[in-house]
């Protein structure tokens, strides 16, 4: 932990699940700008979908964002243009939710779990396992 003026350095374990989407949230629009992502929009009221807008004035490009703390698949981001953001060990990953379920889906059993058959349909890793993380390479951003 270091300390400056401001005072000192939190520590991401200790803080609450909104603090730490909060937190997740500032790191990756940090990221993003890095990459013409200058505007950032949080949305607070929609459950099931974006929690962040990102848009580049250069192409006027726009990222719709489910931030999460984990690789997550879910029915409910089904069909609707989202990218889901997280960050992981080494990086920060974004990857288009719906091409991925597809690419993912033939590679291991997740998709035949009681888990993402169930109506709810919903899926995520602790840790990222390495098939999925090759799948995953090319979403790398940081």
């Amino acid at each position: 932990m270091n300390e400056s003026w401001l005072g000192k350095t939190i520590e991401y374990e200790t803080l609450s699940g909104k603090e730490q989407e909060s937190y997740n949230a500032s790191k990756l629009s940090a990221v993003m700008s890095d990459y013409g992502y200058l505007e950032c929009a949080r949305i607070n009221g929609d459950k099931w979908g974006a929690d962040l807008l990102f848009y580049r004035a250069a192409d006027a490009d726009v990222k719709k964002v489910q931030l999460k703390g984990r690789v997550t698949f879910s029915k409910h981001y089904a069909g609707k243009d989202l990218y889901v953001a997280y960050p992981d060990v080494d990086g920060w990953y974004m990857y288009p939710h719906d091409e991925l379920v597809e690419t993912a889906r033939p590679v291991s059993s997740w998709s035949k779990t009681l888990s993402w058959m169930s109506d709810e349909g919903g899926y995520s890793w602790n840790v990222t396992p390495m098939w999925l993380k090759k799948l995953l390479n090319p979403w790398k951003i940081s």
